[in-house]
């Protein structure tokens, strides 16, 4: 055995480019592997992976603050009751901070602990609570906030008190929006405010919404008759996290399988050229003396050195990049900790498969070799056999094509096995790039069919609007009440449609509506005047043209099993109306929407809040000095709040979603151009006489170059034009996927995202990904002299 790992330590002493080729090889496929997979994982239940992890309430109540609170406490140890905290002091108040930014109304808990042992909270940013005079925010309700710890933030109650933001944290129900210490009672207990108790609880019985409120109702059992006032489970928000996590499984499968199959190709591929480049060196060592299965092992040796480094290297950088990529996924998914990093598991499966994967590639050509008598494994190991592909390069070197060019192409015939398995590794990296193109596109106009904010980028909020609706805008003074609108919905519309770039508006009401047979609360988005340019994507049908005539969301339509062309009944507290759906539409909210024109809910509505104003600009317009001088076209005090939708249109999910789509076609068109470099290091190292005798005859470097890149080019272009279609149509399986997913139908202009001339360029890629593996070995070629080259072989 000594013998055998001596032969071992010295081939891979001597082999030091094949053996860096091997490593790299492996060096990305194992990061590849760490992070598809991490990715997969990830993917796979993280709401309850994170529920799990942070204690998560079950239950949520609130309670009238005219409860006792050793009452409520003593509910903690009632029968079924597994883990419980509080009771809290809850508080609702709208926020801002110092420059007036208004955040909307917040349900302000007074907690003085962090990780109890119901809801622990995961912070993101700064700290938790240490006194009264801080405050710490919720992820979702800070918004614009989330990276400014250390502002003063202003509660808009009784005497403006005061509070420093000291920590950015996330509950995984959203059990409040913003925690202050308990003794904070110029906020928990200011006169006049809306005041109540909050209790979490965990219970041994938890499937379903029923039992939950069943085991609820058994522990407050001894509390006063409508003590609790309002109850909410865990299961609504998982249902919610669950839509949003579906969508995304696709294509985490996709790029997952991408990796692998790409692997282990490319591994197979380079071991395989790497044991018949040693052919020689196996019929020496059989010349003096190694047995067939000896000779066996130090060529398996021989790869696997190399590659436990390169695996041991690659499952660090997949980890190095997997890390942040992951850490950022829980917020895709909008779960506080859902993520943490790559499970161990992961990382000690990926060092175990990959060298055992490499060992298994070159087993079956050294067997082969091994078997082999002593000089047929020299003379094999010198060259291709002579007349593999000589006709066709005959032909080649025949047409009028410059020497170096036709020599070139016909390269690759000479080992007809190693140039499939290279064109389908340009393929599949090229597959792996219109894919990630086309996806990107995808989710791209996805997301602005969700914000719409490119037909509607600016919006006109008249106080007493709903909240929920309004972005960051400017507040009345902090501390104030909000006042009553001062200013009409009608005057508004006149000051708007003064303002140069007005193009298009349209009011709007959010109006809360039931279905007939549907238990869940409905949103009906109801226009005065024309509003069929407010940018909702159509899928399919047409836009309402009557009081009789709303458009659904596909989200709606799928839950609630109606179809469009089916009848509605709109139940409102004045009335009810029956509906035709004329057509459905991409939404992105977890709510059931319809649109429709105000005369819909004439008798049905009977809320007296204003509108929102919706605007359209003129092309060319500015929007962010449209929406700064419209603002001070309205008095101060006129309860007016101008929002800028392209100011609030980072959407973090598709933000991190690229990124993710980024790093894995990166780390795959690498991985691809590795197995070119392999390919044309291999045959370059066979043709090297064949490349001393081109030079002795005249051959300039540059058509040395030539030769050996255009060797690549040939398999490049044929890989590329292969991979645009098979790209185009896995896009085409995803993307539909994604929203099936996700509930929803999505309409064909945010699949057909390709067009002619971007196709015909995408089809170039695997020209790319070809000249890039090939230019290096290429120059080594062209820089070798003729007389080393011909005592090389």
């Amino acid at each position: 055995m000594i013998a055998v790992f001596a032969a071992a330590r010295a081939a891979v002493s001597r082999r030091r480019l094949q053996t860096l080729i091997v490593a790299m090889v492996v060096l990305l496929s194992a990061a590849t592997g760490v992070l598809a997979i991490g990715l997969l994982v990830v993917s796979h239940a993280p709401f309850d992976n994170a529920f799990a992890a942070a204690h998560g309430a079950e239950v949520r109540a609130t309670v009238s603050s005219a409860t006792p609170h050793a009452s409520l406490a003593s509910t903690a140890t009632a029968p079924g009751v597994v883990a419980a905290a509080g009771p809290f002091d809850q508080v609702i108040a709208s926020i801002s901070n110092a420059d007036h930014l208004q955040l909307g109304s917040a349900t302000i808990a007074g907690r003085s602990v962090e990780a109890g042992p119901v809801d622990r909270l995961s912070l993101d940013t700064g700290g938790w609570l240490t006194g009264p005079g801080e405050i710490v925010l919720s992820r979702d309700f800070a918004g614009p906030l989330a990276d400014r710890v250390g502002d003063n933030i202003i509660v808009n109650l009784p005497g403006s008190p005061s509070l420093r933001l000291v920590g950015i944290a996330d509950s995984v129900t959203g059990t409040a929006d913003a925690w202050v210490w308990p003794s904070q009672t110029d906020v928990l207990h200011a006169t006049g405010a809306s005041i109540a108790e909050q209790m979490l609880y965990r219970f041994s019985s938890h499937r379903t919404d029923v039992e939950l409120r069943t085991a609820l109702t058994k522990a407050t059992a001894a509390l006063p008759a409508g003590a609790v006032v309002g109850v909410s489970t865990y299961l609504t928000t998982r249902q919610e996290a669950n839509r949003s996590i579906s969508a995304f499984v696709p294509f985490v499968v996709a790029f997952a399988i991408l990796g692998i199959v790409m692997s282990v190709l490319i591994s197979t591929n380079v071991v395989n050229g790497a044991v018949v480049s040693g052919y020689r060196t196996i019929g020496v060592l059989k010349t003096l003396g190694f047995t067939p299965r000896q000779v066996v092992t130090v060529y398996v040796i021989q790869v696997l050195v190399p590659s436990i480094i390169g695996c041991a290297a690659g499952v660090g950088l997949g980890v190095a990049l997997a890390t942040p990529l992951l850490a950022q996924t829980d917020r895709a998914y909008n779960l506080p900790g859902a993520v943490g990093g790559v499970p161990i598991w992961i990382m000690v499966s990926v060092f175990i498969a990959a060298p055992i994967l490499v060992a298994l590639a070159a087993f079956g050509p050294a067997i082969r070799a091994g078997r082999l008598a002593a000089n047929q494994a020299i003379s094999v190991g010198r060259a291709p056999r002579a007349g593999r592909g000589y006709r066709l390069r005959r032909r080649l070197a025949a047409t009028r094509l410059p020497r170096s060019v036709a020599f070139g192409l016909g390269l690759p015939l000479a080992r007809p096995a190693r140039a499939v398995g290279t064109v389908v590794a340009i393929m599949l990296g090229a597959v792996t790039l219109v894919f990630a193109v086309g996806l990107s596109a995808s989710l791209g106009r996805i997301h602005n069919g969700f914000s719409r904010v490119q037909s509607v980028p600016v919006v006109v909020h008249l106080m007493g609007g709903d909240p929920a609706n309004a972005g960051p805008v400017m507040s009345q003074k902090p501390g104030t009440a909000p006042p009553g609108p001062t200013i009409t919905s009608t005057e508004a519309e006149t000051v708007i449609a003064a303002q140069s770039g007005t193009a298009h508006t349209a009011e709007v009401r959010h109006v809360q509506i039931h279905i007939a047979g549907v238990n869940e609360e409905a949103t009906v988005e109801a226009y005065s005047g024309d509003a069929s340019w407010v940018g909702f994507p159509m899928i399919s049908g047409h836009w309402y043209t009557g009081a009789d005539q709303v458009v659904a969301s596909s989200y709606l339509l799928r839950l609630t099993g109606h179809h469009v062309g089916d009848r509605l009944t709109l139940i409102g507290e004045g009335g009810q109306r029956t509906v035709t759906v004329t057509g459905d539409f991409l939404d992105g909210s977890d709510d059931l929407d319809l649109v429709a024109g105000a005369d819909t809910l004439s008798g049905i509505n009977t809320s007296t809040e204003p509108p929102d104003i919706e605007i359209g600009l003129a092309s060319g317009t500015n929007t962010s000095k449209y929406a700064s001088s419209l603002q001070r076209s309205f008095p101060s005090n006129a309860g007016v709040f101008v929002e800028d939708k392209t100011q609030n249109n980072s959407e973090r999910t598709f933000v991190i979603l690229n990124a993710l789509i980024a790093t894995l076609t990166l780390l795959l068109c690498g991985v691809a151009a590795l197995g070119v470099l392999n390919t044309v290091v291999l045959n370059t190292r066979e043709r090297v006489h064949e490349i001393g005798v081109l030079k002795s005859l005249g051959m300039t470097p540059r058509q040395i170059r030539t030769m050996i890149v255009t060797s690549m080019i040939g398999l490049g272009l044929f890989a590329g034009a292969v991979a645009v279609p098979c790209g185009v149509a896995l896009q085409h399986l995803i993307v539909p996927a994604m929203g099936n997913a996700a509930g929803t139908a999505l309409p064909r202009s945010i699949i057909d995202v390709y067009g002619t001339g971007q196709l015909l360029l995408l089809g170039c890629i695997g020209i790319v990904i070809a000249v890039a593996g090939a230019l290096l070995p290429a120059t080594w070629a062209a820089q070798t002299r003729a007389a080393n080259a011909l005592r090389a072989e």
